[in-house]
């Protein structure tokens, strides 16, 4: 099976593991399997994060491949996602696309190779998450609290 990547060297923490599912599938609660090493699940500073549509099959993967300066390599079968993924970890973190050569790649120049994918749609889903609200207090905000 042939597969893509590109690096993400990020400047801040990444977001919650789980807003990943509104971006890439468009859905807070998308029934995909997903690993990784968030520690507590609400961890800003996890270092793997796979996930998998049990819907439509479409797959992504994230792995910290330099810890000293954190720079994460995001794989999938498709340029596509790849490219979905590494703008929005890129994103969130105020971070650099390269390429294999450790070239920057200029943000402005992914849209086209995203294929059919409402950015500005999935960038206001990911926004709104719920996922953005997990905190210490409470990792899971989707469950609301009976006191």
């Amino acid at each position: 099976m042939q597969q893509f990547s590109l690096k993400v060297q990020i400047n801040e923490q990444r977001p919650d593991f789980r807003v990943f599912k509104a971006f890439f599938f468009g859905n807070d609660f998308h029934n995909c399997d997903s690993d990784g090493d968030a520690s507590p699940v609400y961890s800003r500073n996890w270092t793997e994060l796979y996930m998998r549509s049990r819907e439509n099959k479409q797959w992504f993967d994230i792995q910290c491949i330099e810890k000293d300066n954190l720079t994460f390599k995001i794989t999938s079968d498709t340029e596509e996602n790849v490219y979905r993924i590494a703008y929005f970890l890129a994103k969130e973190t105020n971070g650099a696309i390269l390429n294999d050569e450790n070239q920057i790649i200029n943000k402005d120049n992914m849209f086209s190779k995203m294929g059919n994918f409402n950015l500005e749609e999935r960038l206001h889903l990911a926004e709104k998450s719920i996922w953005r609200k997990s905190s210490k207090d409470n990792p899971f905000p989707n469950i609301q609290k009976i006191e």
